[in-house]
């Protein structure tokens, strides 16, 4: 599979009505001007999505560990005329984005982790004096693809994982049935 078709079809899994993609958006509050960083960013549903809603004056940093997925969204940026987003390549170790951000969003990235604590402390630099984390995440054992993937964290350990890292639950959303959606603020 070319890796233009797996990213479009990720963007529609992420878009299916299924998803919640709009309930998602809404529910984060994301203002006019907003900058913003989408940690595992795959096929840039979300990094397109975001730059809508923050407008010509917001900024939306799509960061991935695969080139390939930004170098994606940079063509499919170029081809629309997007000039608000910008690509960071990044691995577990590494995040560096040129300025604070209002929020960083990972959707299905926390389960890949190895130290989730650790990596919340490094890109804690990142976020604005009242900036979010808001983390999407499969809830459990509750599917072939997460069960026998491990790709899930069940909500308690994220919490937990959380607060070593030094922040708070801030909202907690539940209206995704298959997945935990919490912001996180960070513990002054």
């Amino acid at each position: 599979m070319s890796i233009n078709l797996r990213l479009n079809m990720l963007n529609e899994k992420a878009a299916s009505p299924a998803n919640k993609p709009d309930e998602i958006v809404k529910s984060l509050g994301i203002c006019e001007g907003n900058i913003i960083g989408d940690i595992g960013a795959g096929g840039g549903y979300f990094t397109f999505r975001f730059s809508e809603e923050v407008g010509e004056n917001g900024k939306v940093y799509a960061a991935d560990t695969d080139p390939r997925f930004l170098n994606f969204i940079e063509e499919k940026a170029v081809k629309q005329k997007i000039k608000n987003v910008k690509t960071v390549i990044a691995d577990e170790n590494r995040l560096e984005l040129p300025e604070k951000v209002d929020m960083l969003f990972l959707r299905n990235v926390l389960h890949h982790l190895h130290e989730p604590d650790k990596y919340f402390k490094n890109i804690k630099k990142f976020l604005s004096e009242d900036g979010i984390i808001a983390l999407i995440d499969y809830k459990e054992e509750n599917s072939s693809f997460t069960g026998e993937s491990g790709h899930y964290t069940p909500e308690n350990v994220i919490k937990a994982e959380m607060e070593k890292a030094g922040f708070y639950v801030f909202k907690n959303f539940d209206f995704l049935p298959e997945q935990s959606f919490m912001l996180f603020k960070i513990i002054k």
